[in-house]
């Protein structure tokens, strides 16, 4: 342990020999500021190793220095040892080893929310609402998604067994599976909205996101000449830069700028369209929102700054910072995940917003300028550079009502809709929401003595602690009742007022367990007024030009 301390004192030392080696003249000051910063770690470390009063273990205290250095900057920087190495290679290849099943944390129990199509967990039978009770003789209970994830995933061809706790049986039962290689897809769904208009949604930029959607798009093509698409971003978090290049290259000729990259201390570099697109000139809607960040936002940037499609939806997230991956240590496959540059549009403008450097000691802000500075698309439009994407026409999302979002956190609605697909098969072939299921649905939140809650209902709390803790008056204590008693009427009536959102999302989640993501995602889109809103400008051919200012 204590040559481990050397080492580590050593490698501090060595931190500050490396520091710039400027001249006495020449930045005097921020070399001083390094030196001096440095020898205070290392007097830090020395004092703790020499003094504390416990023995202490340098690597977890060494990487809290580190993730604590880290957390100055933007919340992409960060350090991946070896399980995080993992995340990341499931984010560019969206490729595992597993069973295939999504899962969550439902009334304090790891459930299977839905398994994915042809893998290991749909072939053997689990299916939603199946709940997690044991990996490998080991219960699931106390831990988070997270921790059962890392023990469902492994080596493909190695064999993991569950103990499953289902709905409608007495006992539980266990099942034996073996982990294959999971290919999550990032297009999520493809169809037709109306006849002529195709559709896509992208869920992330992957290395195997541009042959999903070339794939998506000829199957469309083989049932109908495509007369306007719709490429759905909303929700899309990003991932590969060389992914939303080619994604923009299907729309756009070869040799279009689509993105360059430029730091304080790294060149420009630039990435163009290198292919013919194969849809040059079908009229083009892309579906954004508060979600769509990153890769989403090069992808919806560079088509609104070329002026190739009308943007629909919410203002994107503002995601504008490039990350490079460089390896500490090989062996065990430590690295850094390190911010080198801003990306920038075709305009010239950035799609990073300035919050994460606002108010910090670290960041020269020099260094950072960006604001709301005026940039012109190609047809002459005028944009902004005020951080993210904003849609060139504006369409808010649908909002949950906080009854129907009480519904969803206490898994009311999924859990009623496992119990009636157990119960009644049948619905199988009249999948419609009718006034019978509402009424089973209701007597279901009775049977589980199931109340909608008040939103102020922390604060009725503390002002009952409060009456009852100071022995206020009766008269207080009858005022108190009162104001329960009408705030639960509007409440009710609340839950009431909202009972057309509630059915919908209820006929939602049964399409979905008895048909699958895919059905609830079709279903979803005829009610979805962003969806909607993009059908309407590619209906009509006046508005579409107009807003793209094509002549």
């Amino acid at each position: 342990m204590r040559r481990l301390r050397y080492i580590v004192s050593l490698t501090l030392v060595s931190m500050v020999l490396a520091a710039p080696q400027l001249r006495a003249d020449e930045n005097n000051d921020y070399y001083l500021r390094f030196k001096t910063s440095w020898l205070y770690m290392q007097q830090v470390y020395e004092q703790l190793n020499q003094r504390y009063v416990e023995d202490i273990d340098p690597y977890p205290l060494i990487r809290a220095g580190i993730n604590g250095m880290l957390s100055e900057l933007d919340p992409y920087t960060v350090f991946l040892e070896e399980d995080g190495q993992r995340q990341l290679r499931i984010m560019t290849t969206g490729k595992y080893g597993g069973l295939g099943m999504e899962i969550g944390l439902r009334n304090k129990r790891i459930t299977v929310i839905a398994p994915i199509d042809n893998s290991p967990a749909q072939r053997s039978g689990i299916r939603a609402g199946d709940m997690v009770d044991k990996v490998d003789g080991g219960s699931t209970r106390g831990m988070n998604v997270n921790e059962v994830s890392k023990k469902l995933r492994g080596k493909i061809g190695t064999q993991v067994t569950l103990t499953i706790v289902r709905p409608g049986l007495s006992e539980p039962f266990d099942i034996t599976l073996t982990r294959a290689q999971i290919v999550l897809k990032d297009v999520g769904y493809s169809g037709f909205l109306k006849p002529g208009i195709g559709y896509v949604s992208l869920n992330s930029f992957t290395d195997k996101s541009v042959q999903e959607v070339k794939s998506a798009i000829a199957a469309l093509q083989k049932e109908a000449p495509l007369t306007g698409f719709i490429l759905d971003l909303r929700g899309n978090p990003g991932g590969l830069l060389e992914s939303a290049v080619k994604i923009v290259n299907i729309f756009v000729p070869k040799n279009e700028l689509v993105v360059s990259t430029k730091g304080f201390r790294e060149k420009e570099y630039k990435f163009y369209t290198t292919e013919d697109p194969i849809l040059p000139d079908v009229p083009l809607v892309v579906l954004v929102n508060g979600g769509s960040a990153s890769a989403s936002e090069i992808v919806s940037g560079a088509l609104q700054d070329l002026d190739r499609a009308v943007i629909v939806g919410e203002d994107t997230f503002g995601k504008g910072l490039v990350q490079k991956v460089f390896t500490l240590d090989r062996h065990k496959q430590v690295k850094l995940k390190l911010t080198t540059a801003k990306y920038y549009i075709p305009s010239g403008r950035c799609i990073q917003k300035k919050d994460y450097a606002k108010d910090s000691e670290v960041i020269l802000h020099d260094s950072l300028q960006t604001g709301q500075h005026t940039f012109f698309t190609k047809n002459k439009r005028r944009v902004l550079d005020k951080g993210g994407v904003y849609p060139d026409v504006e369409v808010a999302g649908d909002s949950i009502s906080l009854p129907l979002m009480q519904l969803i956190r206490s898994n009311m609605i999924f859990n009623f809709a496992v119990r009636y697909h157990q119960e009644h098969p049948e619905w199988e072939r009249q999948p419609v929401m009718d006034d019978s299921v509402m009424a089973r649905f209701n007597a279901y939140l009775r049977a589980q003595h199931f109340q909608y809650q008040c939103a102020c209902n922390s604060d009725l709390e503390r002002i009952r602690a409060y009456v009852t803790k100071k022995k206020l008056s009766e008269k207080a204590n009858e005022l108190l009742a009162r104001l329960e008693d009408m705030l639960r009427l509007k409440t009710e009536q609340d839950a009431l007022k909202n009972q057309a959102q509630i059915r919908e999302f209820l006929h939602l989640e049964m399409i979905e367990t008895f048909f699958g993501r895919r059905e609830r995602n079709r279903v979803s889109l005829q009610q979805d007024r962003q969806a909607l809103k993009a059908l309407d400008v590619l209906q009509n051919g006046t508005q579409y030009r107009t807003i793209l200012a094509i002549k």
